[in-house]
């Protein structure tokens, strides 16, 4: 997904006299330590000679997040991401399929962009991923990547779980799964996963276990469609209206990209296994080990990774800011796609589920949308045949009005819509407030008569 995380912030060393003995220019001077986790240097020289002595690189990441009002820096491999538990993406550019998980090992293949892959193994920074439409193997890093919206991803334990040969505690364990283990489940029971590994079939607590839908901000119910999202409950989601939706009815999910949730506590400072935080900024820095004369290999900070933010567009918004709204209306096309619209304190619409564009048509008008199977968008009594990008009436108002009053053989006191609704057959369905009651009428698209439909 959409990395939208700042500058890292700079890390300053004192450095006494005794260790610059390797310096050969004081304005390109830079410190070298033993390994990446050392306190102090070990000494400094100049830039040029670590380039020229350089061995490889490697990549570190952490990210400064947010929990119970207090800020913390986590460490790339106590925090899961959506990314690390998705099992089918795709690359965001054009980028090389890479041999090993390092910067500087031989090309596989290139990818085009927005190749589907299904990811086979994942660690902090890489992802080794295969071709889905073919047996190429190689290793990509996971900002490269982004979830597919009808992907439900892979369950990955935080701790420690015994596979067991019935669902429950007492019955016997088979084996054990190491922590982080990806699996995916044959079948979700509410306190139980069953799911094979190395050879064996069991049961595993659910509670041991994160996957996509903790981090979904939207999910996809064949009958509900798109809805909103608070939280998963074992093996059920709670939707943003308390609805409770079994995971197994799932087909797809837009997940928060700045939830991280701990897996692994190294300070007691640090916030406990299992908490949702907020992901704030990333700090990323590729290391560069070098040999250097009198040390042997040696580590030094090569440079920042930077993941800028994107360049903000007038009256756009981020699906994460969205969530922080109340949604009065959202429609997606269909269960593969994710363009669509969105209701709330105005009318926004998406091409990829990230970000959405405010319609100035609308204004800040909570009003009901909804997209038909044939491509039609709807936003209150306005339609759009291109996908949103412009709109016409398809209300007329007094034939409303007309076909209350011969229904029901009283005026309308009001006339407003509250629902929009697709049908088979290029029809369509309203639910119009009168002020007394609700009233739903049916017409053909692109027809202005409308027939009442009584219960």
């Amino acid at each position: 997904m959409r990395s939208i995380f700042s500058l890292v912030i700079p890390v300053l060393f004192v450095v006494p006299n005794s260790w610059a003995a390797l310096a050969t220019d004081a304005g390109s001077a830079l410190s070298f330590f033993r390994n990446k986790n050392s306190l102090f240097p070990s000494g400094q020289v100049s830039r040029n000679t670590l380039e020229e002595n350089l061995l490889r690189t490697e990549n570190e990441i952490a990210y400064r997040t947010s929990w119970d009002k207090k800020e913390y820096l986590l460490q790339g491999h106590e925090i899961l991401r959506d990314i690390q538990v998705a099992r089918y993406v795709e690359n965001k550019v054009l980028t090389p399929l890479l041999s090993l998980n390092r910067s500087d090992s031989s090309p596989v293949k290139i990818l085009a962009a927005k190749t589907q892959l299904e990811i086979l193994v994942v660690e902090d920074f890489w992802a080794r991923v295969k071709e889905k439409s073919g047996p190429t193997q190689g290793w990509i890093p996971l900002h490269i990547l982004q979830a597919r919206h009808d992907d439900l991803g892979v369950f990955s334990n935080i701790v420690e779980t015994h596979l067991r040969k019935e669902p429950h505690l007492s019955s016997t364990a088979l084996t054990t799964l190491p922590r982080l283990t990806r699996v995916i489940p044959l079948e979700i029971t509410k306190s139980f996963i069953k799911v094979q590994h190395q050879g064996h079939i069991g049961y595993a607590d659910i509670t041991h276990f994160v996957s996509r839908a903790d981090f979904a901000n939207l999910a996809y119910h064949p009958k509900k469609h798109w809805m909103t999202v608070l939280y998963r409950n074992n093996n059920a989601l709670i939707s943003q209206k308390g609805e409770t939706v079994p995971l197994n009815e799932v087909l797809g999910y837009v997940a928060n990209t700045h939830r991280g949730i701990v897996v692994r506590s190294d300070s007691s400072f640090s916030p406990p296994i299992r908490a949702r935080v907020e992901i704030l900024k990333l700090e990323a820095n590729t290391w560069g080990i070098s040999k250097i004369d009198g040390h042997g290999e040696v580590w030094w900070k090569k440079k920042n990774l930077l993941f800028e933010n994107e360049p903000k567009v007038k009256n756009t918004i981020s699906t994460d800011d969205l969530m922080k709204r109340e949604i009065y209306s959202i429609a997606f096309e269909n269960k593969n796609s994710i363009r669509g619209l969105v209701s709330s304190e105005g009318v926004f619409r998406t091409e990829d589920g990230l970000t959405w564009t405010e319609i100035p048509l609308f204004e800040k008008q909570n009003l009901p949308v909804s997209i038909h199977p044939n491509g039609t968008w709807f936003v209150g009594s306005y339609k759009s045949t291109n996908q949103g990008k412009s709109f016409e009436p398809f209300i007329r108002w007094d034939n409303i009005a007309q076909a209350i009053e011969s229904a029901y053989h009283r005026n309308p006191k009001i006339l407003r819509l509250t629902q929009i609704e697709a049908l088979p057959n290029q029809q369509v369905q309203i639910l119009v407030d009168t002020g007394s009651h609700k009233v739903k009428l049916k017409s053909s698209i692109g027809d202005i008569r409308w027939d009442v439909i009584k219960n």
